[in-house]
């Protein structure tokens, strides 16, 4: 398929990467000997380490709740990424060029062009902050230090039309690709710099490239704040204004969600590095997944106003369907007049944190915003409060959350709505298998080969042709030829190069599950595995020629030499173990 990354550059690059090194930028591990590491699991809340990630194997494993993986994988659910761009995050790391089969480049690198032209464009707005005294002297106003200045990239965007546009057309860039990287604007053919007289911060995606910018004017000028247009690369319903950097340091403990980036820097200064924006946009499910994917406690810091309670409503409806085990959404509601920046300079950190730790759990929220309207020591109003609740409660996934807050409702209205059918959370078993029955012989060394790809080579390992059929046994085999064929093959290389496989999950859990309790044993245990496999095949093949033999009245010479001939191998191996 044309445009598709080539698997030979899918084996080189997992041969380049350190899957701990990958996984321990976001990731504390510590050595626990003998090739792995162990940490604290990213993708569910635990005190004691079940996180375990092998570089003989290149494969992460959780015991706690089942997660497992490449490192390709890791990124695909631990930074959201889709795989492609996984493998451009990937081969950037280690200074790799992602080539395309057909010469095709990847739909991502359409738009490479607006990617250095927003870059070059965030250079230039520094040097202009640089060079304009006014511009600091704001900054300086409003209480920001040169360290804030610098972390959050901050710059200036001169009171000209065309200073940003005639700079980049200097640079080699179109006016076409400016104006598809939301910097200019046309109008009867004539270019303008889209941000003028702002002062400026870059908005990055969460790969850290430059995507967009949103700007503050140092006057009285209108509108007061301006985003970056929706374009290629910019979807304001998807970003949130530094929660790239937010991930950098690690996944935190909660995230606080503010409305403008003015705030997320004065929060960051005054010890608050936690703290992202929206882009003037409402929250989207899209916000709350990727929130959710660093954190598993959110709050939300919206003016006390009926304004920010609406906007605070629109959150809460759309984090419903959002609520999965071990999510915690809080409202904190400001005092009338403040606003995160003007409270943290006024009151201290101290002072916020103690409003932080008092925000409203989502529950109290949802209750309160429809009880304030209700009469709730009348019959009647309990059942309008069951009535309003119900819709909602209806989009929660089902779990213990939706059970607890339909037991809220009865105590709060008497009734919990009618009963909603629906089949219970699959459960993440901690084996990493759907279940815990014994493998079979040919799943035992399919298991083996998946965890040692290397143990094909051997000449013990080979199965018989031409006899009785056994389930999996075709799979077992073309495993053996793939993994024989290249020598060098890992578990990360193996799962990824099959991929698009229908046995690739299940490939997976095997390489999760303990088959073996030391791997100087993998050898001989795959080796004894195969000798029963043979003999399995030889005794399908007796039962079939003997079935036969029962069914027609007898063999013909061919089937019948056949038959004694195996007879015969039966007889010299009975005295073999099981």
């Amino acid at each position: 398929m044309s445009g598709r990354i080539p698997e030979d550059f899918i084996e080189t690059l997992l041969e380049r990467i350190d899957i701990a090194e990958v996984i321990g930028h976001r990731v504390q591990l510590k050595n626990a000997g003998r090739g792995e590491f162990k940490g604290l699991c990213p993708f569910h809340n635990e005190k004691t380490p079940s996180f375990t990630v092998s570089t003989d194997k290149q494969f992460y494993h959780c015991f706690g709740c089942g997660a497992h993986g490449t490192a390709i994988g890791f990124l695909m659910e631990n930074d959201g990424l889709e795989f492609p761009a996984a493998i451009e995050e990937l081969a950037h790391m280690v200074g790799l060029e992602v080539p395309r089969e057909g010469g095709a480049q990847a739909p991502a690198r359409k738009n490479d062009r607006l990617y250095l032209a927003l870059q070059e464009a965030q250079t230039w707005f520094r040097h202009q902050l640089a060079a304009s005294e006014p511009a600091r002297d704001y900054l300086k106003q409003r209480g920001f230090d040169k360290a804030t200045v610098d972390e959050f990239g901050v710059g200036w965007a001169p009171q000209s039309w065309q200073g940003l546009s005639d700079h980049l057309s200097r640079e080699g860039f179109k006016p076409a690709e400016l104006e598809a990287a939301g910097l200019v604007t046309r109008k009867n053919d004539r270019i303008t710099d889209k941000f003028r007289g702002r002062i400026m911060f870059p908005i990055h995606d969460r790969r850290g490239r430059v995507i967009a910018f949103g700007g503050r004017v140092i006057d009285d000028g209108q509108p007061k704040y301006m985003n970056s247009p929706e374009t290629p690369v910019f979807h304001k319903g998807r970003e949130l204004y530094r929660l790239h950097q937010v991930r950098r340091g690690g996944l935190p403990s909660r995230i606080l969600v503010v409305e403008g980036y003015m705030d997320a820097a004065a929060l960051h200064q005054f010890g608050f590095p936690d703290a992202v924006a929206t882009l003037g946009t409402a929250v989207t499910p899209d916000h709350l997944e990727a929130l959710f994917r660093a954190t598993p406690l959110v709050v939300f810091c919206f003016d006390g106003d009926r304004a920010g309670r609406q906007a605070a409503w629109r959150g809460l409806e759309a984090a419903l369907p959002q609520m999965k085990d071990n999510r915690e959404l809080r409202f904190l509601f400001l005092p009338e007049g403040e606003d995160p920046d003007s409270l943290v300079r006024e009151q201290g950190k101290e002072a916020l944190e103690a409003l932080i730790d008092q925000a409203q759990p989502l529950s109290d929220f949802f209750f309160d915003h429809f009880a304030a309207e209700l009469d709730l020591r009348s019959l009647d109003g309990r059942a309008r409060l069951v009535a309003l609740a119900e819709p909602h409660l209806d989009r929660l996934p089902p779990g213990p959350f939706a059970d607890l807050m339909r037991a809220e409702l009865k105590s709060r209205a008497g009734h919990s709505g009618r009963a909603v059918a629906s089949s219970p959370a699959p459960i993440r078993r901690p084996s990493g298998l759907d279940d815990d029955r014994p493998l079979t012989p040919v799943q035992y060394a399919v298991a083996l080969l998946v965890q040692r790809p290397e143990l094909a080579t051997s000449d013990a390992v080979y199965l018989l042709e031409s006899l009785g059929s056994i389930k999996g046994l075709n799979f077992l085999q073309e495993l053996i030829d793939f993994c024989r064929e290249r020598p060098h093959l890992s578990t990360a290389k193996l799962l990824e190069l099959w991929r698009e496989r229908p046995e690739q999950p299940w490939l997976a859990r095997l390489a999760a599950r303990d088959v073996c309790q030391e791997a100087e044993q993998m050898p001989a245990a795959l080796a004894q595995t195969l000798a029963r496999i043979r003999r399995m095949q030889v005794q399908a093949r007796v039962r079939e020629l003997q079935q036969a033999q029962m069914n027609e009245g007898g063999l013909d010479g061919t089937r019948a030499a056949e038959l004694r001939e195996l007879l015969s191998l039966r007889l010299e191996d009975s005295d073999q173990p099981n």
